[in-house]
């Protein structure tokens, strides 16, 4: 198998964790320069149409995009050590929490950063309004869940699991681009920092 990342984008490098908390060494890994827009080149669209990062080619050359996808098939592949659930109770959770980050924390951050940004004016039709209004309702998100993470070590099931991957993949990267201080969110900061810890995110 071959997987066509990015060093520098938070959606490939939650595959990368998620392989190295599963140990599997099999999978080449190709980094794609964004900055030189290697993922919009004619070759990679052959891959991935929609030119997004990462995608995982199959040894019967079959693909796979997104993110969860490309997990959820590794999974299967490789069930131990278990990130996805393997009880009805466990799986519904870490689907719920997952989700929820996803909607909830990842796009009002990602829309506020796309939408008010000035480096993204020649990559998004910018609509300022729209973006201010994500960012808002991103800092009350944001407050939601540091309330949450009051006396949790893990966002479900009392366990590291993919919805601690979504969460601090994507807290580490968007909060910083909105320019907001996590430090703000002490009960969120130390999450994430103690997640960060693990080596899978080195």
């Amino acid at each position: 198998m071959k997987l066509y990342s990015s060093p520098v984008a938070p959606s490939p490098r939650k595959v990368l964790i998620f392989i190295a908390e599963k140990g599997i060494t099999d999978i080449e890994v190709k980094n794609l320069d964004i900055g030189k827009l290697e993922h919009k080149t004619p070759e990679y669209k052959k891959i991935a149409p929609n030119s997004r990062i990462p995608a995982l080619v199959l040894d019967n050359e079959e693909v796979i995009l997104e993110t969860t996808a490309i997990c959820r098939y590794l999974e299967c592949l490789h069930p131990e050590p278990n990130l996805f659930g393997d009880n009805a109770d466990d799986i519904a959770q870490i689907e719920m929490w997952y989700s929820r980050i996803s909607f909830e924390l990842m796009m009002p951050l990602m829309h506020g950063f796309r939408h008010t940004h000035p480096h993204m004016s020649a990559l998004e039709n910018q609509n300022n309004e729209f973006g201010l209004a994500q960012r808002e309702l991103a800092l009350k998100s944001l407050k939601y869940y540091d309330e949450i993470m009051v006396d949790k070590e893990y966002i479900a099931c009392n366990k590291f699991s993919y919805a601690d991957i979504q969460a601090v993949t994507s807290l580490q990267f968007l909060v910083r681009l909105n320019k907001i201080d996590i430090n703000d969110y002490k009960n969120l900061s130390n999450y994430i920092n103690n997640i960060a810890k693990r080596p899978s995110f080195a």
